[in-house]
């Protein structure tokens, strides 16, 4: 397989370029032995080119990419021998809860993962992590499952206990939106990203070039991509924003907008 060739059809930084290749050095490894293998969780993007790739490119391989529930973002890519249909159920991934969260904790995703890779554990081997009023959910791989429950004693400064729970039982999150109304000039990254996330132009142009922004998963570092409805914009350290539709021009000849922002 020409890794190289596959990157470069893709147009891969050399950040997703190795991280590509790890994946496709274990899909290589698996189909050789012919044998169960996974991956550990991959960047959204990343995850969707591995797709792409095993249709295209590894036509008669089974083949599937789960993060242990419907929506997820963070998945992993597990690769079947001849011998095991991927519909027999054994993924190798388990959720950790942690229930009856302390009064006044209210914890963020920054602070979860922050205690779980206190632990020692590389990012890879975490997938989402579900935050909600009465309940935090981990998906962790299989083989950091036990580990985790054990030592994860601790976040921030409150007590709490994990627990190991079936992939099953995993409650996803009803995701809530802030409303934005805005208009714009035109369409295009910097512009939409400005109005979305409170920024100004210049520092929108400026992070979009150092690879900040991301378009539906997908690292765009030019400033005048043109974004359409639907489209899910996500800023380092700032959240995510969806352009959910285009209401019109104004008299003034400005797009009006409407923009869902996650919370």
């Amino acid at each position: 397989m020409d890794k190289k060739g596959i990157a470069r059809r893709y147009s891969l930084n050399e950040k997703y370029e190795i991280e590509l290749f790890k994946v496709l050095d274990k899909i290589e490894i698996a189909i050789s032995r012919n044998i169960f293998k996974n991956t550990d969780f991959l960047d959204p993007y990343i995850s969707s080119i591995c797709g792409e790739i095993l249709k295209r490119d590894y036509k008669y391989t089974n083949f599937s990419i789960t993060g242990g529930y419907e929506d997820a973002e963070r998945k992993i890519v597990i690769i079947y021998p001849d011998y095991l249909d991927k519909d027999y159920g054994d993924i190798p991934l388990e959720v950790i809860k942690i229930e009856d969260l302390p009064k006044g904790s209210n914890f963020n995703h920054r602070d979860v993962l922050g205690s779980v890779l206190g632990l020692g554990l590389k990012r890879e081997k975490i997938g989402d992590i579900i935050i909600d009023d009465n309940m935090i959910q981990i998906l962790v791989l299989e083989e950091v499952s036990r580990y985790i429950e054990l030592n994860l004693i601790q976040i921030g400064r409150y007590n709490i206990t994990a627990h190991i729970d079936s992939l099953k039982n995993v409650v996803p999150k009803d995701n809530e939106f802030k409303i934005i109304t805005d208009t714009v000039k035109s369409l295009r990254l910097d512009s939409i990203a400005s109005s979305g996330f409170n920024e100004s132009r210049s520092k929108a142009m400026l992070d979009i070039r150092k690879e900040k922004v991301k378009v539906n998963h997908i690292p765009i570092c030019t400033p005048s991509y043109s974004i359409k409805e639907g489209d899910v914009i996500s800023y380092r350290g700032k959240g995510r924003i969806i352009l959910d539709k285009v209401l019109g021009r104004t008299k003034k000849d400005r797009l009006k907008i409407l923009i869902r922002k996650l919370i």
